[in-house]
């Protein structure tokens, strides 16, 4: 059943699967926060409704010493890796065999660390040595931000903290916020990574956000041929606007969490009466909203969420579903045992890594692993084919064939897309507009029966029957599948 304790996972197992990782087609890799974590359970944020007690495995409850970081870049005592999940040397040895990696593209896996800057443990040594540096409400005590909900609150909402023992950075006090600048951009530095994932970003004042790119242009050096990357988290299905606040290249973010792409991706192939009409019609207007060098990370399944497949097999029928103990704590969420969803998941996959964005796979989608809310979202990952289902296989064939098609045509990430046509159950766009690329058509059908589709004429690989080429007009596509084609060299 589901567990808020540790379970195992670390980083030495984690190096010894990046071979695995290649394989698949990741060419980045984001790992949950690596920092010194909180050593005792703690309650759930509403306790009225969750009665189960948690401990910090997943990493957001950060413990750090009272680091002094008056030398920015000899900060005294060393910031510590969370021992149960490994050493310095594992982190250093990871990052290594990552870069060292050859991921599809030809060149190493990128990783990015879980920066969680909102709060700290309150045994920890820093907040002991400074906890003055923490909100508290008039009355001395730390203002939760479900009491009242206050999460969005004009005021609260950077200030309030998640729950009792999480007090809230005062990032409105130079001292504090420069104390979580110098920290975020010292490991990025020290492990020479090539970004940040930074946790619940609309919790915590922009100046904070602000300070930590100008510091990371000036002394962090970006990966080659590409840029130190900044992906936020801000859990909103449906305010683009407030997700584009915090996009800016320049000053803030590169992206965000496609939040608003999940649920429509998820409305559009996997509920019955979805439509690709209209989920290609929203997406002309997504691709430009938040900015000309914005870099968004799409995605179909995270840790906050049940886990995909179960949209997929239409268990769960609300695409905006988060986690809660109806769904975390039951044994209800089993492996699906037909094809469909698998087939389906595979689709929205398809539809992710052939658009611009930064594709996310959650570990185990790749294989539509089961499981409910958080935390019964993180089951361990059967590593062994004999563990899984034959359809398993097939989707994490698919998921690889797709990211490598991806990695060999760029124009599938930077490119134009063009819609052909559209109805209920088929897209049929092409992507191109790339100097020196030759354009893909991509043709998608959610139906649960063939569809015929009509693909411009001309000479076309086949990417995703190797060897065959197709002249074009009408292609007739299995249920839950997409043909992927590209113009032949002349």
């Amino acid at each position: 059943g589901a567990s808020g304790q540790y379970a195992g996972g670390d980083l030495p197992g984690l190096t010894a699967r990046i071979p695995y990782l290649a394989n698949l087609g990741v060419t980045a890799l984001w790992i949950s926060a690596p920092y010194k974590a909180r050593d005792t359970s703690g309650a759930a944020i509403d306790t009225r409704s969750d009665p189960h007690l948690y401990s910090s495995y997943h990493g957001y409850w950060p413990s750090p010493d009272n680091v002094d970081y008056t030398d920015a870049r000899n900060p005294r005592p060393t910031p510590r890796v969370e021992p149960r999940i490994g050493t310095a040397t594992d982190l250093r040895a990871l990052v290594s065999a990552a870069h060292g990696a050859m991921a599809p593209g030809n060149h190493g896996i990128r990783v990015l660390f879980d920066y969680v800057m909102k709060h700290v443990d309150v045994e920890s040594g820093l907040y002991r040595a400074h906890n003055d540096w923490f909100v508290r409400d008039m009355a001395g005590r730390f203002r939760l931000c479900a009491d009242g909900d206050v999460w969005n609150d004009s005021y609260w909402g950077t200030r309030c903290a998640f729950t009792t023992y999480l007090p809230s950075f005062d990032y409105y006090n130079d001292a504090p916020r420069a104390w979580s600048v110098n920290d975020a951009v010292w490991w990025a530095r020290e492990y020479g990574i090539d970004g940040l994932r930074l946790d619940a970003i609309k919790h915590v004042p922009r100046s904070w956000l602000t300070d930590l790119r100008a510091r990371l242009t000036r002394e962090v050096t970006p990966p080659m041929g590409s840029r130190f990357y900044l992906v936020g988290e801000t859990f909103d299905y449906d305010n683009r606007d407030v997700l584009r606040s915090f996009v800016d290249a320049n000053t803030m973010l590169d992206g965000q969490f496609d939040f608003p792409f999940k649920a429509r991706l998820c409305e559009a192939v996997f509920t019955p009466g979805g439509s690709m009409e209209t989920f290609a019609n929203w997406m002309q207007g997504n691709d430009s909203f938040y900015g000309q060098n914005s870099l968004m990370s799409t995605f179909i399944g995270n840790h906050d969420i049940p886990r995909a497949i179960h949209f997929a097999s239409r268990q769960i029928t609300d695409c905006r579903q988060g986690s809660y103990p109806g769904n975390s704590w039951t044994m209800d969420y089993r492996q699906p045992t037909d094809a469909a969803p698998y087939e389906r998941l595979g689709v929205a996959f398809a539809v992710m890594l052939t658009n611009p964005g930064v594709p996310l796979i959650y570990y185990g989608d790749e294989i539509g692993l089961a499981g409910g809310g958080d935390p019964d979202n993180r089951r361990m990952m059967p590593w062994s084919d004999s563990a899984l289902n034959a359809n398993q296989i097939a989707l994490r064939t698919r998921v690889s064939q797709l990211a490598r098609i991806r990695a060999e045509n760029p124009v599938l990430a930077r490119g134009a897309r063009t819609t052909l046509s559209t109805s209920q159950d088929t897209w049929v766009y092409r992507m191109g507009a790339c100097t020196g690329a030759r354009d893909v058509i991509v043709a998608v059908n959610r139906a649960d029966a063939a569809r015929s589709v009509s693909v411009p004429s001309g000479m076309w690989d086949d990417l995703m029957r190797a060897g065959m080429v197709s002249t074009g007009g009408s292609v007739e596509l299995a249920p839950r599948s997409v043909g992927v084609w590209r113009a032949r060299a002349m």
